[in-house]
């Protein structure tokens, strides 16, 4: 029997959703790198030539979206948000582990609610035909890369939920 054959689903799931978001942090870093690189090229060039780069701030604004949304995927798979462990040092492990729990439910609940707000102004922005100022640039081409962005993290999220707790932090 081959690894491939002997693997379970649950280890392709995790496999799948963590080349995901390795994609997409692979495609957020390329955003930065387009951010820096234009904006540094806008700023030498307006100051040192004065010839600015036209649509330099379109393109910034919409690497911004792209960076943020498909940025965090990785940070929610990995379980490495922020967090504050007021209680951590007074519970047991299986206290530890039920918080862990709970904050993995709520984050893919706040992320689901997060990406149901936007659907409105993203229909919006394409009814109207609403379009970036200096490109001309169609804004539901942005909402797109929003939405497949919230998704990837919302599957990271809920990959994060089914994966199991390792010691949930815990007093040192």
């Amino acid at each position: 029997m081959s690894q491939e054959q002997s693997m379970g689903p649950a280890s392709r799931r995790t496999r799948v959703i963590a080349a995901v978001a390795q994609a997409q942090t692979g495609l957020a870093m390329a955003a930065a790198g387009v951010i820096v690189a234009s904006t540094t090229a806008d700023v030498v060039l307006r100051y040192g030539f004065g010839k600015p780069i036209h649509g330099a701030y379109d393109v910034v604004e919409c690497m911004l979206a792209l960076f943020v949304f498909h940025g965090l995927s990785a940070v929610f798979l990995s379980r490495s948000n922020i967090t504050i462990d007021l209680v951590d040092h007074f519970v047991g492990l299986g206290a530890r582990r039920a918080l862990v729990r709970f904050g993995d439910l709520v984050q893919v609940l706040a992320l689901a609610l997060i990406a149901w707000a936007m659907i409105s102004p993203a229909i919006q922005a394409y009814d109207y035909g609403d379009r970036k100022l200096e490109l001309g640039l169609p804004l539901w081409v942005v909402w797109v890369f929003v939405f497949t962005g919230i998704a990837g993290t919302i599957l990271s999220a809920i990959g994060a939920l089914l994966s199991p707790v390792a010691d949930a932090g815990g007093a040192h």
